[in-house]
């Protein structure tokens, strides 16, 4: 038994200085895992939409049609992300957490308005390639030259 109340009374791994450091790397990991944890399913769509548009392999699973409406949905998810924090902040927030909540809530609106250009450039995209049968992303000219003004 005191071989137990020795280790945990003069270890280094248990020395009170690192407390602080302790603590600041579990903040750092907690807003980590929920920013992940909000921001996966953006991980997983970005990454379908990258490989499906360059890498030769998954362009047989490419569809602009599901892009348009992944990207349309992007929106939705960062826009609740946002309200979410933003209301989670409004009704308690202390400390270094509160901090960081804040920035999360900054982050995920940006992400919100970059959601926005993504999903105009997918519904150009997916308008494209049913008028023509080529999507935009592909190093093949469409058989008639067209602008952007025409395919809205």
């Amino acid at each position: 038994m005191q071989a137990i109340k020795d280790f945990f009374n003069y270890s280094p791994i248990f020395d009170p200085r690192f407390n602080l450091r302790i603590h600041l790397l579990q903040l750092v990991l907690i807003v980590t895992a929920v920013i992940l944890t909000f921001g996966a399913k953006s991980l997983i769509i970005i990454a379908y939409q990258l490989l499906t548009c360059h890498v030769e392999k998954f362009k047989k699973w490419a569809s602009p049609k599901a892009n348009a409406i992944l990207n349309t949905l992007e929106i939705v998810f960062w826009a609740a992300v946002t309200f979410m924090v933003f209301q989670a902040n409004l009704n308690s927030c202390t400390g270094t957490s509160c901090i960081l909540s804040w920035i999360v809530v900054g982050l995920a609106g940006i992400l919100h308005v970059l959601a926005m250009q993504t999903a105009v450039v997918s519904i150009c995209d997916f308008r494209y390639f049913r008028k023509y049968g080529v999507p935009r992303c592909s190093q093949q000219p469409p058989k008639d030259e067209v602008t952007m003004q025409e395919v809205v």
